[in-house]
């Protein structure tokens, strides 16, 4: 008997095609109430706010008349009837497809935008009267709506149906003209059908409407399409579908009462605050578990996505907030080169790329407010569910819920769903003693459990009588390091031995989130089976899925604890073998990624790695199709690997994998001073061991990078070092590289042309037949002849250094090329060719997606600006480099910036902002090192000043 409920329209409820009567009044709205949240428990106090639209006359007449209402729905409804009563309400037991609202859902997950919209048969529930209903139920129904008609334009935008899009997007935005994500499509949907310029005049219809209504620009989307329209350069898909949410627990029990208070959270009056639940309570009280169980069910009312991350990195310490952001900005589409290097950037960025969409953050393990604090959206259509041992109640408008143990037929019940209902009916008693001793913690239960499971011939009485004895409790039960592990020999006594090693060696890893992978190559198994073991046994926790779509797993803390325990009375040679496979294996994944990686001209090319790993023989393509996506998920594992590597006395390891990971763009997660010390671990092995070579190669990384921070005396010491130690072995290749870098750095910190250092650097890289390093080189030399006032010396070798640079693999290296050229053309006064080089410099870097490149010429195309009389465009053009260079924390090209900033701004005669923006920025960059720029600074500082006194 086919049964169907409708609400997407007048309320309809079918039977085996047949339509069925449902009572008018509140009836329906009772009906309406309970279908809207089907199969969850609508409290009495709803349905009674929902009944009288408002207060009712007393409590007992509202209860009564209730009753008396369900009564008459459930006549009325009959065989169809699918409402029962539970403790505190009632709910509307529907199966799966037999709801219009459930089907519109399903399809629109799986992309048949058009099939869901079609279930709409007008506004929802308009023959059910309840303002009440209609204002928090109906108005997020509507909303849902427009959103999955707005992914229905972009697949057909996709499709290439623009012109036909027109005419309906027109009428869109007519109705709905505050909708700036219409006014986008219709852009699109212009340009694409070849009319630019109506796409252009529909940009400036919207602005003013914006404008005029409230008072604000266009945001930032409608921005990208705008500039994307201008330039002609594709439009980058809208929204990446996030869909991060680990697996529900299966045989989760209880927490009713949570589930409705996070619901009630995330229903607020508020139109303006994002709503925060914060999850609280013991170790083992279930707060994970509870958090992504609570998030599966709610996930139907985000339909932007769910993004999750876990705040603690297994070793009780807080993960950092600026790796966390990255990881949430790569999860919604944003590339890495694009992520700013600043945490408050960063927090401001992933605000600005999920502002005005309905998407659920999961925080798992937050260690206190500050750590939580940068993570949160700007918007009320997001909401933000978080776990944490400690109460957060200092986050503004967050609900803290606390989570107790389960009652005992809750703790009962999940006794019966690990070890079978059967099982405990048959010794109840024993059962009733077995949750008692265990206090209601799910921990201490699902411990408890699983060693029943194990041994399914052992009586639970036998159990029962050992946890009754008190002084043997804590040792059975104890949630705490060491305490449990009592309770973890049994599971793993009834391991497989192939399984049981896989488990040990899981332990060299310590408490990281891993792939299959790197179990196949700790044991020389099949990794995924080994896992699906060892996950049967309730050893290894499924994480979710990661960005190269392989499923990831991590052992429990205690669990990470107990597995270094037992690896540890293993073979030391056997484990340190194993140590060294999983950390070559790192290296010659990280290797096979660099295939999408961008080419860097100024780095010393990488050593060849000869690394062969039978594990990974039919794996590492498959895993590193992404370069950046692989880097995302293996992250930690590849600083643990170089950590490890050099901690053992394996240089070359440690050495190659931190290169490789500096071509990855590690230090985006990491910072450069993150990545500087990954190079000092590989340099001080490589010195431990003896080879002195790969330790001043190394060295030379760890200033690169260092130098990005602050350039200050000691460095310049050390990059003077680094020179005569490499100069000592011969090594010239790297020699050469490590001048030309020690003199744009050397330049900097003095503010004098380093010339006789770049010069000697690309005699050494001619003669080395390299021509990244010589291009790199030759680049510096002609510079450091500009600067000193020998232009005519230098132009034929920026020649040079042009052609070269167009045999190299990316357009950044002409792109630098023809950047200096403008910078020296400029200070020798040479005004037709600086400006000329300068429009070049920023067509080459169109669409390069490189933020820090991109800054720099900015900040000097507003240099060329201000000497060609743009004020207003230089003053524009410093500010935008400014602030990227200030998210990026780029100490140097900040203070140019800056510098940038206060001579555009009293160029352009605004003296007194010159002087209130210089005020701030010298403080803060007379520590970076960068001595000419805090000159320019001061100077202009004192014409500011003079500027605003009076004649």
């Amino acid at each position: 008997m086919r049964t169907a409920f409708k609400v997407l329209g007048p309320l309809e409820v079918w039977r085996a095609g047949a339509p069925v009567p449902v009572p008018a009044g509140r009836a329906r709205v009772l009906l309406a109430s309970l279908l809207l949240r089907a199969n969850e428990t609508v409290s009495v106090d709803t349905l009674v706010e929902r009944l009288w639209d408002g207060a009712p006359p007393s409590p007992h007449r509202a209860r009564a008349t209730l009753q008396m209402v369900m009564t008459r729905l459930r006549q009325a409804l009959g065989d169809v009837n699918v409402v029962r009563t539970t403790p505190g309400g009632y709910v509307a037991d529907v199966g799966p497809g037999e709801l219009d609202l459930h089907v519109f859902r399903a399809l629109a997950e799986q992309g048949r935008f058009a099939d869901a919209l079609a279930l709409y048969r007008g506004e929802p529930l308009s023959d059910v009267r309840s303002d009440a209903l209609h204002a928090e139920e109906v108005e997020p129904l509507l909303e849902e709506r427009l959103t999955v008609l707005e992914r229905r334009i972009d697949a057909d935008l996709d499709a290439g149906r623009s012109a036909e899009l027109v005419a309906e997007l027109r009428a869109l935005t007519t109705r709905h003209p505050l909708r700036e994500r219409f006014w986008g499509q219709l852009m699109l949907a212009l340009s694409r059908s070849g009319r630019q310029a109506d796409a252009l005049a529909t940009y400036r219809s919207v602005t003013r409407l914006l404008d005029e209504e409230l008072g604000v620009p266009p945001g930032p989307e409608l921005r990208e399409v705008h500039q994307s329209v201008l330039t002609g350069a594709p439009h980058a898909p809208a929204w990446p579908l996030p869909r991060q949410l680990p697996p529900d627990i299966a045989d989760f029990v209880g927490r009713e009462d949570l589930h409705r208070d996070v619901t009630a959270v995330f229903s607020p009056a508020s139109a303006t605050a994002v709503p925060i639940a914060v999850i609280t309570g013991p170790p083992g009280s279930g707060k994970s578990a509870l958090t992504v169980h609570i998030a599966h069910r709610l996930s139907d009312r985000f339909p932007d996505g769910q993004l999750f991350v876990r705040l603690g990195d297994g070793t009780h310490r807080p993960r950092d907030t600026g790796e966390v952001l990255a990881e949430l900005l790569t999860g919604v589409g944003v590339g890495l080169a694009s992520i700013p290097e600043d945490v408050e950037a960063r927090a401001a960025a992933f605000r600005s790329r999920i502002a005005g969409r309905a998407v659920l953050l999961v925080l798992d393990g937050a260690a206190d407010v500050a750590q939580v604090r940068l993570l949160l959206p700007g918007g009320a259509r997001c909401a933000v569910l978080v776990s944490s041992r400690r109460h957060l109640t200092g986050l503004p408008g967050s609900r803290v819920l606390r989570l107790g143990p389960l009652d005992h037929g809750d703790a009962l019940r999940l006794l019966s769903g690990i070890i079978g209902a059967d099982r405990v009916h048959r010794e109840r008693e024993a059962a009733d003693a077995v949750v008692e001793a265990t206090g209601g913690l799910p921990l201490a239960l699902r411990i408890v459990g699983a060693r029943l499971a194990t041994r399914p011939s052992l009586p639970l009485n036998a159990l029962a009588v050992r946890l009754s004895d008190e002084r043997r409790r804590l040792d059975e039960l104890s949630t705490a390091d060491m305490e449990v592990r009592a309770g973890f020999e049994l599971s793993y006594a009834a391991l497989d031995d192939h399984v049981a090693v896989a488990f040990r060696r899981l332990g060299l890893l310590g408490p990281v989130d891993f792939a299959a992978w790197s179990v196949s190559v700790l044991t020389d198994g099949d990794g995924e089976r080994l896992v699906e073991h060892l996950v049967n046994a309730n050893l290894l926790q499924e994480t979710g899925v990661d960005a190269t779509g392989e499923p990831r797993y991590r052992l429990h803390d205690l669990l990470a604890v107990y597995a270094a325990e037992l690896v540890a009375r293993d073979d030391p040679t056997e484990n340190r073998d194993r140590l060294r496979r999983h950390a070559e294996a790192l290296l010659l994944l990280a290797d096979e990624a660099q295939h999408d990686t961008r080419f860097y001209v100024d780095m010393l090319p990488m050593r060849p790695v000869h690394v062969e790993e039978p594990a990974l023989a039919h794996e590492a393509e498959r895993l590193t199709r992404s370069g950046a996506a692989w880097l995302v998920s293996e992250q930690r594992q590849v600083v643990r690997a170089v950590e490890v590597a050099a901690a053992e006395g394996w240089p070359d390891i440690a050495a190659d994998l931190a290169d490789r990971a500096s071509h990855l763009d590690l230090d985006v997660f990491i910072g450069s001073a993150g990545m500087a010390r990954l190079h000092a671990l590989s340099s001080a092995s490589a010195h431990a061991a003896g080879d002195a070579n790969l330790a001043l190669r190394m060295e030379h990384h760890r200033l690169s990078e260092a130098a990005k921070d602050v350039v200050d005396e000691v460095l310049i010491e050390d990059f003077r070092k680094c020179a005569e130690g490499l100069e000592e072995i011969g090594d010239t290749l790297t020699l050469a590289c490590h001048l030309a870098t020690w003199a744009f750095y050397q330049s900097v910190f003095d503010g004098k042309p380093a010339v006789e250092l770049a010069e000697r650097a690309a005699t050494l890289a001619r003669g080395t037949g390299d021509d990244s390093v010589y291009l790199s080189a030759l680049r510096e030399h002609a510079s450091m002849l500009a600067w000193s006032g020998r232009m005519s010396d230098a132009l034929p070798l920026f020649e040079e250094a042009i052609t070269l640079s167009r045999t190299q693999p990316d357009a950044l290296s002409e792109a630098q090329v023809n950047h200096r050229i403008s910078m020296y053309a400029l200070r020798n006064g040479d005004l037709t060719l600086a400006a000329e080089t300068s429009r070049r410099t920023l067509a080459l870097l169109e669409g390069a997606q490189d933020l820090r490149a991109t800054a720099y010429v900015v900040s000097h195309a507003s240099r060329v600006d201000a000497a060609l009389g743009n004020h207003d465009s230089a003053v524009k053009r410093a500010q935008r480099a400014y602030e990227i260079f200030t998210g990026l924390a780029e100490g140097i090209g900040s203070a140019t910036a800056a510098a940038n900033v206060g001579e555009s701004h009293l160029a352009a005669g605004h003296p007194a902002e010159a002087v209130a923006f210089l005020e701030q920025a010298i403080p803060t960059h007379e520590g970076v090192g960068a001595a000419e720029a805090l000159e320019r600074m001061a100077e202009t500082l004192v014409r500011a000043r003079q500027a605003l006194e009076p004649n």
